[in-house]
């Protein structure tokens, strides 16, 4: 029964009609499913992000200026995406899994929970956190989503 629904889901997700098979449903997202979306791609009803983080503009271009910390950083992040999913048809209320990396997981991992529980405030998507080296000080925090689009 679970496989049913799953292939019920992928086939709604990617536009596809009944009697297709798992084969066709990945030859139509290899083709003519997929498209550039603000900040990432889309493929059918799904959308699926580019990580991206929330360093000040200025620290690009100097690596000694301050980035901002980890709940600025965050709220930048988040009203990116939630820019992005508005522009394709969709919203936070839609996201379906978020991935968050962080530069320091042990200690800034609650000041950044506070900022994301202010963009879902019920019902979170699932997420994942991780501890990762970003190649520069000034990202604290990297976010990227799959979301679904109506």
């Amino acid at each position: 029964m679970e496989k049913n629904k799953r292939r019920g889901f992928l086939k709604s997700a990617l536009g596809v009609g009944a009697g297709t098979t798992m084969a066709s449903m990945a030859a139509a997202a290899a083709t003519s499913g997929r498209e550039k979306a603000p900040g990432g791609t889309r493929l059918g009803n799904l959308y699926f992000s580019s990580g991206l983080t929330g360093v000040r503009p200025e620290a690009r271009k100097d690596p000694l200026a301050f980035g901002g910390d980890i709940k600025e950083q965050t709220h930048n992040i988040l009203k990116a995406h939630k820019k992005n999913l508005e522009e394709i048809g969709s919203s936070l209320e839609n996201v379906l899994k978020v991935t968050v990396f962080l530069a320091d997981v042990k200690t800034e991992k609650a000041a950044m929970n506070e900022v994301y529980a202010q963009y879902f405030p019920k019902n979170a998507p699932s997420r994942s956190a991780v501890g990762v080296e970003f190649p520069d000080t000034a990202t604290r925090v990297e976010i990227e989503l799959v979301a679904w689009v109506p």
